[in-house]
């Protein structure tokens, strides 16, 4: 651990890529985070601070806000402010207060982070905080990603205490004349958090003191399996984004901690991995509906695989025809464009979704087929019939799009004139 005579030091040596970043401090006026910002302007390095004031604890909120303003003024540091009456909001929507108050933070927080790629959120946690979430996570079952706990770097948030003790950080802000509040709440057991900080882990500490070393290498070797996980999931979250479906070949050998990987993600909370075993080992057309929160709409079963379906499929916009005039036909043709003669069509081209009775003439079959038939030979999953579209002229089907081109009006190396055909 490092002495308090080289603090500064140390955040200067491990964190200098800040130097030349935006970093905006989320300070609540507690000693982590303005020691934090304290330890940023004396480095020279650019630092705003960001506070959030939930209106929880009456003056004592606008007390903290106040100091943090001060501390700026004096410093000469730029202070953003979010100001949100919570008990207010809880009352008229419900909702969990930590939850709630965690969501409006990283909200508030990535309006900085959106802005630019060299903006960096410096937050105060140190190990006394990352103790207490891996007893938190074990408590709750949480698997490798909530054994992992915090990282000191996780894309653009940045901890740099999160090696460094609370009471070393005290010592330090106190050698340095730093001021901070300290916050009522936090000696008040009302929260499994308070009750692992003022109760448990001294308990625990008397029993083992060096509880916090061990932790830490658990933690380290969570993160090592994590990375590796990360790895291993990657392409699978890649091609269900880009295809919207997950083979059962691949979901069968999955392990348990893979899957929840997966789901998270996906953005899809691990709470659903039950119902998605179960609809495993269902059958075509069943599917499960999932909330408002996750990417998602829906997850169907389909003969060898789950379909993801997007919420951006459900509201995609009117399909359009692109016609263009070429002067040649292709080497090679597929189901995507066709080329016909335009000459050969009778009125107007039609792109509609297609209805129960059409027909048409495919290349290659003498007869007609229904288009029932070909959705149901190209292995159309069940839930995306119905968005199958087909392209006509005035009298008969020329192309049932993307699956299967007629072999009415088609070009042909005598023709006059041929459009290229395909839809956007």
């Amino acid at each position: 651990m490092p002495s308090m005579t080289n603090l500064k030091c140390l955040i200067e040596q491990n964190w200098n890529f800040l130097s030349t970043k935006k970093n905006f401090v989320a300070c609540s006026a507690g000693v982590d985070s303005t020691t934090l910002l304290s330890i940023f302007k004396s480095l020279g390095w650019h630092v705003e601070a960001i506070h959030v004031n939930y209106h929880l604890r009456g003056e004592d909120s606008n007390k903290d806000q106040q100091h943090i303003e001060l501390f700026c003024k004096k410093n000469n540091i730029p202070f953003h402010l979010k100001s949100i009456d919570l008990g207010k909001q809880l009352k008229e929507k419900k909702g969990n207060l930590q939850e709630e108050a965690r969501k409006v933070r990283y909200e508030f927080f990535e309006t900085f982070i959106q802005q630019c790629e060299d903006n960096y959120i410096i937050l105060g946690h140190h190990i006394d905080d990352q103790i207490e979430t891996f007893l938190m996570h074990l408590a709750r079952k949480s698997g490798i990603m909530g054994m992992s706990c915090m990282l000191p770097l996780n894309n653009q948030y940045a901890r740099p205490f999160l090696t460094i003790k609370k009471d070393e950080i005290i010592s330090y802000a106190t050698s340095q004349n730093i001021e901070w509040r300290e916050d009522v709440t936090n000696q008040t057991n009302k929260y499994t958090r308070n009750i692992l900080r003022n109760i448990l882990i001294p308990k625990l500490k008397k029993l083992h003191p060096n509880i916090d070393q061990d932790i830490q290498l658990l933690i380290y070797k969570f993160q090592d399996n994590q990375k590796i996980l990360e790895e291993k999931i990657k392409p699978i979250q890649e091609t269900i984004i880009e295809k919207n479906f997950l083979a059962f070949e691949i979901f069968d050998h999955l392990s348990e901690n893979e899957t929840n990987e997966l789901l998270r993600a996906l953005g899809v909370t691990s709470n659903y991995l039950t119902e998605i075993k179960k609809l495993r080992n269902s059958q075509r057309g069943k599917f499960i509906k999932l909330k408002k929160e996750t990417p998602f709409q829906s997850i169907h079963f389909d003969n060898d695989g789950f379909n993801f379906i997007s919420k951006q499929s459900v509201t995609k916009k009117k399909p359009e025809l692109i016609i263009e005039e070429v002067s040649s036909l292709p080497t090679n043709f597929n189901t995507h464009e066709i080329y016909v003669d335009p000459n050969q069509l009778k009125g107007d081209l039609i792109l509609r979704k297609w209805e129960v009775g059409d027909r048409m003439k495919p290349i290659g079959l003498k007869g007609s087929k229904l288009i029932s038939d070909i959705i149901k030979d190209a292995k159309i999953p069940s839930h995306l019939k119905s968005d199958v579209i087909v392209l006509t002229d005035s009298e008969v089907i020329i192309w049932c799009v993307n699956i299967k081109v007629g072999a009415n009006a088609n070009a042909n190396e005598k023709s006059d004139k041929i459009w290229k055909i395909s839809v956007r």
